[in-house]
């Protein structure tokens, strides 16, 4: 009985281990929302992939996804090392936001945070 206790105690840590976010792994994210009309989706990723020797050149950006959540919607999901890397970058993010501006039919909302929970398998 004493055993499979501590045995369910055990488990119920590491899980807790496994779940937590470690502080020096807390990754910064752009999130941006981006209205556009339908079949622009090809020119948002056309537009992209010219610009992908700026993107490397972004210090501290890891990885760039974007997200269809509509025919007139695309969620970009932007990784960055740190809050201080992004802030870094700014002038050139919005260099590269201005060769797409002509594809948007509203002003993209742009939100950033850091991860305080992720869920890995």
């Amino acid at each position: 009985m004493i055993l499979s206790l501590l045995r369910r105690f055990f488990i119920s840590r590491l899980r807790v281990t496994f779940y937590t976010v470690n502080k020096e792994e807390i990754m910064h994210y752009r999130i941006t929302k981006v209205h556009h009309e339908t079949g622009n989706r090809g020119k948002l990723v056309e537009v992209l992939e010219s610009k992908k020797k700026t993107l490397n050149s972004f210090d501290g950006l890891m990885s760039v996804r974007l997200v269809g959540v509509s025919d007139r919607v695309t969620i970009a999901i932007s990784e960055y090392e740190s809050e201080e890397k992004l802030k870094n970058v700014e002038s050139k993010f919005q260099d590269l936001m201005v060769d797409m501006i002509q594809l948007m039919s509203e002003p993209p909302e742009v939100h950033n945070g850091d991860v305080f929970w992720e869920h890995k398998n």
